[in-house]
């Protein structure tokens, strides 16, 4: 017991020094914490459920997120946020957790707090990646953590020293230990964060080939590059045996996550390569096939940065390059697995940083006029993402008005049609067809998010989707109705008119039948004779 006190105020003591060594502040914290603020105001201020959030706001259990392999999503929402769907809370969180990474990211790549890592930030918590995890709220506070777990990661692997592993010793064993577990951790989380320490790891390799006063560390670099890919490797293993644990603890089975893999690609080894770079191409360049309206600036800021590169130390300009090459391409390594379409855009969560760090490239290593051409194009780059983003919230607005009268008027009916003498009874929804799964908008979306998408709509046809929306809307006593009762009326349902014809709702019996669209929905399919 005095041993694990003496250990115990030892770690607490050289934490603090830590602390005071790396000059953090509490002005620093506030205005990253206020830049993130700004930069969710909409998701702050206003209630905004897209497809999911629905289900969310009514399940009375999380396991959910441990058969998608994310146990420390289900550790938040369990203890932090028990109702996920909702607006503001999980926002601000998420902003001091964005803030306290900057920090630990910053000091990691040995860069100095100021104006332009200020900058940098601004384009890392716009960027549009973050609206596509935003739009469910329930990703928010782990998706914050894991990033936090993430970058402290990468804290203490920036800190070991080149050939830690060859000189092995009880100090680093410790020191691996508790990167894997921190991976592990932010793995359970998102598992595409553990790319997000894969390209911070090259990142740091860069600044600090950049810094170096000598010819390229080739053997450190190497080392470096080295040791951090026996970090990732202890943290997978790490992840699937705590994986492994939460499913058997809880009885649940894996999904999801195994659909995303397509392991046939790997057999036309060309075609995928040159598929998955033309998609980084797209993705870098700002296409308005990813993103649903271009930022043609993109590329010229990506242009910037590498100039920034080559020009930071002209004799070692080829292998930095070469870093600076690796790191672009680090955010899609798990296309190789999925394929380019894949895997989406909202699960690339090392993208962010890949801008981040470019930006703070451009602004510390360009000089002269060339550093006030890079002020000018990652301003005008952070304006199309504002002016992007805005048309994000546009869409998110003008089709969740559409869902939410559909949702009220829908809800009205019900309630005439079950008339007064039968309050607080349960309303037995069942539903035929499906309206549009995306509504059409004006104003751009991303390609692979779901801000067009309506509850009506989603999955052709989801009746546990539709009740649970209707709930949210306020008609708790709404419920679907059993699956062994749906197809005895599809006979009547053919005999309806579509939504929002008159007659297109009607009652009966203790069953609410609503028809949404001409052609049956998987339910309602008459089988072949």
């Amino acid at each position: 017991m005095h041993k694990g006190r003496a250990w115990l105020e030892s770690s607490m003591s050289s934490f603090s020094a830590w602390l005071i060594r790396q000059r953090f502040s509490w002005r620093e914290l506030l205005l990253l914490t206020l830049i993130g603020i700004l930069a969710n105001a909409y998701f702050l201020t206003n209630y905004s459920p897209s497809i999911d959030d629905e289900l969310a706001a009514v399940r009375t259990s999380s396991e959910i997120w441990i058969s998608q392999g994310r146990f420390t999503t289900y550790l938040v929402e369990t203890l932090l946020f028990p109702q996920p769907s909702l607006p503001f809370s999980p926002y601000v969180f998420l902003a001091v957790m964005l803030a306290l990474t900057h920090m630990l990211l910053v000091r990691a790549h040995g860069m100095t707090p100021g104006w332009r890592s200020y900058s940098a930030y601004c384009l890392f918590v716009t960027y549009p990646t973050w609206w596509l995890i935003e739009e469910f709220s329930a990703n928010v506070p782990a998706t914050g953590i894991g990033f936090l777990l993430a970058v402290a990661a990468l804290c203490l692997q920036a800190e070991a020293p080149p050939d830690a592993l060859r000189r092995f010793s009880r100090h680093e064993a410790g020191r691996l230990l508790a990167i894997g577990l921190l991976l592990a951790l932010c793995a359970g989380a998102y598992q595409t964060l553990l790319l997000l320490f894969a390209c911070g790891t090259i990142g740091v390799a860069l600044c600090r080939s950049i810094e170096g006063d000598a010819a390229f560390p080739w053997r450190q670099a190497c080392l470096r590059i080295f040791h951090g890919g026996v970090c990732l490797v202890a943290g997978a293993l790490l992840y699937f045996v705590l994986n492994k644990l939460a499913l058997g603890v809880s009885g649940t089975r894996p999904e999801y996550v195994a659909g995303f893999i397509n392991l046939d690609n790997l057999k036309a080894p060309y075609w995928l390569v040159g598929s998955i770079a033309l998609q980084a191409w797209a993705i870098y360049s700002g296409s308005a096939g990813q993103f649903g309206a271009a930022m043609p600036v993109a590329a010229v800021a990506l242009a910037c940065a590498a100039i920034a590169v080559a020009r930071a130390r002209p004799g070692v300009t080829l292998p930095n390059l070469l870093l600076f090459a690796v790191l672009l391409g680090t955010p899609f390594l798990l296309c190789l697995l999925t394929g380019p379409a894949g895997l989406p855009l909202r699960a690339m969560v090392a993208l962010p940083y890949v801008i981040w760090l470019c930006a703070l490239l451009a602004f510390t290593y360009q000089r002269g006029v060339a550093w006030i051409a890079s002020l000018v194009v990652f301003a005008l780059f952070q304006l199309q993402i504002v002016n992007l983003t805005s048309q994000y919230i546009a869409t998110a607005t003008l089709v969740q008005h559409q869902d939410r009268f559909m949702g009220f008027d829908i809800g009205r009916r019900l309630l005439l049609l079950r008339g007064g003498d039968e309050t607080g009874k349960p309303i037995w929804l069942d539903a035929y067809g499906h309206g549009p799964e995306e509504r059409v908008s004006l104003f751009a979306a991303a390609q692979t998010g779901v801000t067009r998408g309506s509850f009506f709509g989603w999955d052709k046809g989801n009746l546990q989707r539709i009740a649970a929306y209707l709930r949210v809307l306020g008609f708790d006593t709404v419920r679907p109705a059993p699956p062994a009762a749906r197809s005895a009326f599809t006979r009547e349902f053919e005999q309806m008119p579509v939504w929002p014809q008159e007659g297109s709702l009607r009652r009966s019996g203790d069953y609410y039948l609503l028809k949404l669209g001409k052609a049956p929905d998987a339910a309602h399919v008459v089988p072949a004779d």
